[in-house]
């Protein structure tokens, strides 16, 4: 059900210097950057190791994003794992039992649909399943 690793999410404080630091520390090469209105989030992704890192962010305290934040700092956020048909992998999901943040798909970063499993069913760990758009952005973002 669940295909390989899309990216791991982290929130940050400061968006820019954790985009510098994993650029100086690691040579990550920054992929894309986005703001969710529908969130207030302020979203990077980073390549590191043919992994990306999707560092989350916002300027608004009272966003969830701000809540988290404030309640318990940087750290990780969740794991997100490509899904194809995403529809039919919530309906899947929802016909054995499983408990889903997310009823229905809603927008991601550059137009992906996500959904989000309840973390009281993954032992503690977030889990989202991302249908990546069809003009998914491949290059980096000039330095």
């Amino acid at each position: 059900m669940l295909g390989k690793l899309s990216h791991i999410a982290i929130v940050v404080h400061d968006l820019e210097a954790a985009i510098g630091r994993f650029r100086q520390m690691f040579g990550a090469r920054l992929l894309e950057r986005d703001f969710l209105p529908e969130t207030r989030t302020d979203v990077a992704v980073v390549e590191l190791g043919g992994v990306h890192f999707e560092l989350l962010s916002s300027r608004e305290p009272d966003s969830k994003v701000g809540r988290i934040l404030r309640e318990k700092g940087e750290g990780l956020h969740h794991l997100s794992f490509d899904v194809p048909g995403i529809v039919a992998q919530i309906g899947q999901l929802q016909s054995a039992g499983v408990r889903l943040l997310d009823e229905k798909p809603r927008r991601g970063v550059h137009g992906r649909q996500i959904a989000f499993i309840d973390p009281r069913e993954t032992s503690g760990v977030l889990i989202e399943m991302v249908e990546e758009s069809s003009k998914q952005k491949s290059e980096s973002i000039p330095e």
